[in-house]
């Protein structure tokens, strides 16, 4: 029995224990419809379900769990099975029921504004900062950014000194955001947006920053959301999976039927963790673990995507036209 279920879970499962992480590379033989296991790891009841449509992994018992499917790191938990691929990349289109989005380098390019902010703070305290500097701190939040750039500071800083260069960097962020309109949504954002909401799925807002209300508000599309994730209470930055849980429990759905959207590695591997496809917007190689990868927003089709359920205007509610 013990050589049949290390056959199974090592041979055909591809389990390894990768850096004190349980990792799997599952395969399915041509002549097999499927197969699963259970294991117990430090604690927890584990179960894997193999088949040709995808691989389900499901936490039974315990405390929390993270483990990698091919290489792409996921975190389970009780009650709330994880289905990926068999090769380990999302196959489209998939009847998915809402798509969850970034906000910066995705709907406006605040990332330059965030940079610019975080650039002048780093000057004023005398610390390096380049466009490597730059890119660790997409898709992070305000209070972990901080921690990456005091990462090369000469001396401790107290938690009230780090408020404190936490709200100034907010301010010099919201002092431009201020005058932000329509006009900075970056090409194909609106229409992204809504066109997802006419093809019958809800949207919903996974932001890091705690000014996505606002900024949407300047931009004239809030009332293109169903839900935005408050990234005031959450309490883990991406990439950990939380801020995406958080906005597909907001939207009443599971997180396998969303579709996540992001620019930055950290928000690519967070809608992983959650157990969602992803969709990369911007360079390749940066973002190579994403599903797919995009060039910019305005070249995501959602037709490419999801076959949605079809569902009159009255359900889903008056979508503003494109202007």
């Amino acid at each position: 029995m013990g050589g049949s279920w290390l056959g199974l879970t090592w041979g055909f499962g591809g389990l390894r224990c990768v850096d004190g992480v349980p990792s799997f590379a599952p395969t399915l033989p041509a002549a097999w419809q499927g197969y699963r296991f259970g294991m117990r790891w430090r604690g927890r009841q584990v179960r894997v379900a193999v088949q040709a449509q995808g691989v389900e992994y499901s936490l039974l018992e315990g405390a929390p769990l993270e483990i990698r499917h091919h290489g792409r790191t996921l975190t389970l938990h009780v009650d709330h099975p994880v289905t990926c691929a068999l090769s380990g990349k999302a196959s489209f289109p998939q009847s998915f029921k809402a798509v969850i989005f970034d906000l910066d380098g995705v709907i406006a390019d605040t990332a330059v504004v965030h940079h610019a902010a975080w650039k002048k703070l780093a000057a004023e305290i005398g610390l390096p900062f380049d466009d490597a500097v730059g890119e660790r701190l997409k898709g992070v939040d305000r209070r972990a950014s901080l921690e990456i750039l005091l990462e090369n500071a000469t001396h401790s800083y107290s938690e009230a000194e780090k408020d404190a260069l936490a709200t100034r960097k907010n301010d010099y962020y919201r002092q431009q955001i201020e005058h932000f309109g329509p006009e900075n949504l970056l090409p194909g954002a609106r229409e992204a947006v809504a066109a997802t909401r006419r093809a019958g799925l809800k949207t919903a807002l996974a932001s890091a920053s705690r000014n996505a209300p606002l900024l949407l508000e300047r931009l004239g599309i809030a009332e293109l959301f169903d839900y935005v994730a408050d990234a005031g209470n959450i309490r883990h930055a991406k990439p950990d999976p939380e801020i995406f849980l958080a906005a597909a429990a907001g939207l009443g759905l599971a997180p396998t039927d969303c579709l996540g959207v992001e620019d930055a590695a950290a928000g690519v591997a967070s809608i992983h963790a959650a157990g969602m496809a992803a969709v990369g917007i911007g360079d390749t190689r940066a973002l190579h673990q994403a599903d797919v990868v995009l060039p910019a927003i305005a070249a995501f089709d959602i037709t490419d995507f999801a076959t949605p359920e079809k569902k009159t205007q009255d359900e889903r509610g008056h979508v503003p036209p494109i202007v």
